[in-house]
């Protein structure tokens, strides 16, 4: 059977096909861009730009390979649409927007961070969740909330613009902080308390779910009437999956615009300890809580290549890599979630000037920047899971990594010297193996997620790193605690 995983990060769109012959084949066909557009004052997703870039894909899909058996896309989460009648109101709205932030003081007046944490065990507090943005619309935007019958996370509102009906996902609904990790069900207690109603919050289904097929006239041009299946339809939840993972070894980078770094728990971890920590808990596959942060990732790099190309310099990612590595390291260090980094810009001035504000040498040229960012990325993934581990209780003896970065090797190096761990890292395409893998057992073609992850040790080159023994490398951690803390 043939399998066609739609990933989508909130910088890009990848389309794979996959298929379990002798071994597990995954295979990229195409790619595209994937920004938030400005739109009078609102930062938006051109979804439907999104969708017609998907059935293109589709089409080159189906002619190479003719019958498409399934497809299931998974995307970035937190990020909503409105329907009313199956139709989409307007574009969606990205969490990049500060506007969507606004009334969040007002959330902290009727419930506390806390209160938050125990009924949804979300404690992501640098970007606009949906709850955050639900409840901006309601206080801003009454009328267009009033008049939308659903809403509908962006994996599941882009299958019903492929085909029919309209759902949620636990995963994706995780991200919300909106979902009760224990019932696996909308937090109702906390919504109401905001005065934000669950009606038109869509049933929640579990991975694997079939929801329809592709409507007749994409079925035409595309050659075939595929499936539309749930996988774990938030990309991270579909990178773990796709990870080599196994029972000692459960800690987990995925990489992207942002970096998401955690535990695969069988249960979600709600203490006080949990709280403090700043973790948060999403669900995983096959009733996993994955236990994590958010780190404000290569979204920096790239808004400084952007900067750079833009100026007509040097852009392309081996030879600012080459420029890196030829960089003197332990040098100055950002801490990526301070609120200068989370917006558009131009980040190399920013970084400069975070630079300077805090006393350290200035980074002069590119090399030094993008060797900047590579350590204060890892330095603050090391702190991060550290913090998890003592929260948790779970300990691993490695980390797995997945996602772009894991093309980057003079990351991986650093990132294993920074969190003194053997960094195995691959699948480099994680998310759409994990997609794949959750359409072939729901087809019935594995038995469970165990079993995928031995094909993906027993078919994807995954690179191990050995962390350099340097009394450097805690002092440099020590240096980013304090930036953090400040």
């Amino acid at each position: 059977m043939k399998h066609v995983a739609v990933d989508l990060g909130a910088s890009g769109g990848k389309i794979y096909l996959g298929e379990i012959a002798e071994d597990l084949k995954v295979q990229e066909i195409h790619r595209f861009d994937n920004w938030p557009v400005k739109v009078e004052n609102r930062y938006v997703w051109n979804i439907e730009k999104l969708v017609r870039k998907i059935i293109n894909s589709l089409k080159k899909v189906g002619k190479k390979e003719g019958t498409i058996d399934s497809i299931a896309i998974d995307t970035w989460g937190v990020d909503f649409g409105l329907l009313k009648n199956g139709e989409l109101l307007r574009k969606p709205d990205s969490y990049r927007d500060p506007r969507l932030s606004s009334t969040l003081p007002n959330i902290l007046k009727e419930v506390t961070k806390k209160e938050i944490f125990e009924s949804t065990g979300i404690n992501h507090w640098n970007i606009a969740n949906s709850l955050w943005q639900y409840h901006y619309l309601s206080r801003n935007e009454p009328e267009l909330l009033q008049s939308a019958d659903r809403i509908v996370m962006i994996p599941q509102l882009i299958s019903s613009m492929l085909g029919d009906g309209v759902c949620g996902e636990e995963t994706i609904a995780s991200t919300t902080q909106m979902l009760n990790p224990e019932t696996r069900n909308w937090a109702k207690d906390l919504l109401e308390r905001l005065d934000l109603s669950t009606e038109k919050l869509p049933e929640i289904e579990e991975p694997g779910t079939e929801i329809g097929r592709v409507r007749k006239d994409i079925a035409q041009k595309i050659g075939s009437s595929p499936k539309i299946l749930l996988p774990a339809s938030h990309d991270t939840a579909s990178a773990v999956a796709g990870m080599s993972l196994r029972d000692d070894k459960k800690a987990f980078l995925s990489t992207g615009s942002w970096f998401i770094v955690g535990l695969e728990l069988e249960n979600p971890v709600l203490t006080e300890e949990a709280f403090k920590a700043g973790s948060s808990n999403e669900m995983g596959i096959e009733k996993t809580s994955r236990f994590l942060k958010n780190i404000n990732g290569f979204y920096i790099f790239e808004e400084c290549r952007r900067e750079w190309k833009r100026k007509g310099h040097t852009y392309q990612y081996d030879k600012l890599l080459e420029k890196a590595s030829n960089t003197k390291r332990f040098g100055p260090l950002i801490d990526p979630d301070n609120e200068t980094f989370t917006i558009e810009g131009n980040m190399p001035e920013k970084l400069i000037s975070y630079c300077r504000e805090t006393n350290q040498k200035l980074p002069e040229g590119k090399g030094e920047i993008v060797r900047c960012i590579l350590e204060s990325l890892s330095l603050k993934t090391a702190i991060t899971l550290e913090d998890l581990i003592e929260a948790s209780g779970i300990s691993s003896s490695c980390l797995h990594l997945g996602g772009g970065g894991v093309r980057n090797e003079i990351f991986c190096q650093i990132l294993s010297s920074a969190t003194q761990m053997p960094v195995y890292a691959g699948p480099i395409e994680a998310a759409a193996v994990g997609n794949i893998l959750t359409q072939t057992k729901a087809c019935s073609e594995i038995e469970d997620i165990k079993e995928g992850r031995k094909l993906v040790q027993e078919n994807f080159k995954i690179q191990k790193y050995e962390p350099e023994k340097n009394e450097k490398w805690s002092e440099a951690k020590s240096k980013m605690r304090e930036l953090i803390e400040k």
